[in-house]
């Protein structure tokens, strides 16, 4: 009994050393992020970036570093906080970065519009970018694959040797990846969360602070902007709102989109009625196919279509789409056009920026009156087979 009890003593003296240093550790980052905040704030903020879309980012300028403000739906939380400085300093991602990791295709569009082709080594996987010039730059040279944060080759990122890893705020567990790279620095976008088309664009100026590249990001922003505002004013005036089917239905639910979501706005930016607008919440909500049809039975035009490009392949999994109106007159057009052979849509990709072209789509299709000559980018007809 006596070895048992003394075991027992060293095993729990074990654990409490264990978790001893483990609380040295959190104490001493704690702190020393507690020390980056009062340094940084301790300067007076000398400017602001007027943000006019988006509701999930802040930039504030001081005299030697920014601050990147990232928050939660309704701002009720800030969900992130970076400090960028020209400088080396402890706590501070330094700019421009150099060496990036991108776990996103969706980031690949900013990439490319802001000339940072050079400075992308990494990518979650290749096969998903549509870009043609970041794809020609990756057969010229070598830029490796990493995987999502969720499911990071961790020996990959640190042969990439990477300044900062770029990923949408939410892929799954991902819980202690930058505590095992301690020398990379992680930055999160939330441009998914953004309601308005315009918003969503709008995060390239975020993205573009981390490579001192504002200026050129405030051009592309204000001309997709004006492009965006012009055409929305052309439908301003409609006179007939056709009714517009969104999505399709997956095991016997349909997840339609809130009348505050992305979708929902361009639907009615584009001159369309969207049969969920009054719907006030952004996200989708799960609804059973009686219901969907019962609203939406009699919609003019089925946009959205998942991964069919013909009337056969909508029927084959989904035989009563006859039912619906739009399907029966050939109304139906999928945001697929533009698709890379190997599984990457470039509508998730440059459509997420130049969401003015996404909007030129939408009103060729639902007025093709009004831009006659415009021919779609993003979306194309169902085929008949």
């Amino acid at each position: 009994m006596g070895c048992r009890n003394d075991s027992l003593q060293i095993l729990f003296y074990r654990a409490m050393k264990r978790l001893s240093v483990i609380l040295m550790i959190f104490m001493f980052f704690s702190c020393q992020q507690q020390e980056i905040r009062e340094v940084a704030s301790s300067d007076a903020c000398l400017d602001s970036l007027e943000i006019q879309y988006a509701k999930g980012f802040a930039v504030n300028y001081y005299e030697d570093h920014k601050e990147l403000l990232v928050f939660s739906p309704e701002k009720k939380d800030t969900l992130h906080r970076y400090y960028l400085s020209n400088e080396s300093k402890q706590g501070f991602i330094q700019t421009p970065v150099k060496r990036l990791a991108s776990l996103s295709s969706v980031y690949a569009a900013y990439i490319e519009s802001l000339g940072l082709n050079d400075v992308l080594v990494a990518v979650d996987e290749k096969d998903y970018i549509s870009s043609n010039s970041i794809r020609n730059d990756m057969e010229q040279r070598d830029v490796i694959e990493l995987g999502g944060l969720d499911k990071m080759n961790h020996e990959a990122l640190l042969m990439a040797q990477v300044d900062l890893v770029y990923s949408f705020g939410w892929q799954g567990n991902t819980a202690g990846i930058a505590e095992k790279h301690q020398n990379i620095s992680f930055a999160y976008g939330y441009e998914y969360l953004e309601e308005h088309p315009l918003g969503r664009a709008e995060w390239i100026r975020f993205f573009a602070c981390f490579f001192n590249k504002e200026t050129e990001a405030d051009s592309i922003f204000d001309l997709v902007k004006t492009n965006y505002e012009n055409l929305k004013a052309l439908t301003a005036d409609v006179v007939y709102r056709p009714k517009a089917l969104i999505n399709m239905p997956f095991k016997e639910q349909w997840h339609m989109p809130g009348g505050l979501s992305y979708s929902a706005h361009l639907i009615e930016d584009a001159g369309a009625y969207y049969p969920w607008d009054t719907l006030k919440v952004n996200r989708s909500i799960p609804m059973d196919w009686e219901v969907v049809y019962q609203k939406a039975y009699d919609s003019d035009y089925w946009i959205n279509t998942g991964a069919y490009s013909s009337y056969t392949e909508v029927q084959k999994v989904m035989p009563d789409a006859v039912l619906f109106e739009a399907f029966r007159n050939k109304k139906a057009f999928n945001n697929n056009a533009r698709m890379n052979g190997l599984g990457g849509n470039d509508y998730w990709e440059s459509g997420l920026l130049y969401v003015d072209e996404l909007l030129a789509d939408l009103i060729v299709i639902f007025h093709p009156e009004i831009l006659p000559t415009r021919a779609l980018k993003y979306y194309k007809p169902l085929v008949d087979e």
